[in-house]
């Protein structure tokens, strides 16, 4: 879904979904960094048993239909997608695999205008370059987006 406002989608900051931080100062990330996963993050995910691949794609599947739901007021959709999650982590125990030992993107609620909602999902990783404090790397990586990511 897309704002009908864009010139002011660089300038939004978010807060957890507890509301619990403060908005602090935003910064543009770029489309796409030299490599659609960066190295640290492959080898992190790599580490993880292979469960977790599944997992992990399958949980921003289910939260971004999740919030679908919600912005369509679709209170059906919404407890399916729901339930979708709970499978999600009872299949992980069946394997023998404990939800924690997955690296999980962040998943952010994004508000739009009207009450609707749009959603997306990434890992925040340390800048090694140093330009900035952190880089977003969507997830799944086909879906590279332009967005803000608050800083600390």
């Amino acid at each position: 879904m897309q704002t009908s406002f864009p010139s002011t989608r660089r300038w939004l900051c978010w807060a957890s979904l507890s509301a619990a931080l403060t908005l602090t100062g935003c910064q543009q990330q770029p489309l796409a960094d030299a490599a659609p996963i960066p190295p640290e993050l492959a080898a992190r995910l790599a580490a993880e048993p292979a469960a977790c691949d599944r997992y992990r794609d399958q949980y921003v599947l289910a939260f971004q239909q999740h919030v679908s739901a919600l912005s369509r007021d679709d209170q059906a959709a919404a407890d399916r997608a729901r339930d979708q999650l709970r499978r999600l982590r009872r299949e992980l125990e069946e394997q023998g695999v404990e939800a924690e030992a997955c690296s999980r993107p962040r998943c952010i609620i994004e508000p739009l205008q009207g009450g609707k909602l749009d959603s997306w999902c990434g890992f925040r990783l340390a800048d090694q370059t140093g330009a900035r404090l952190y880089r977003w790397v969507a997830w799944p990586p086909t879906e590279a987006r332009p967005r803000t990511e608050e800083l600390p």
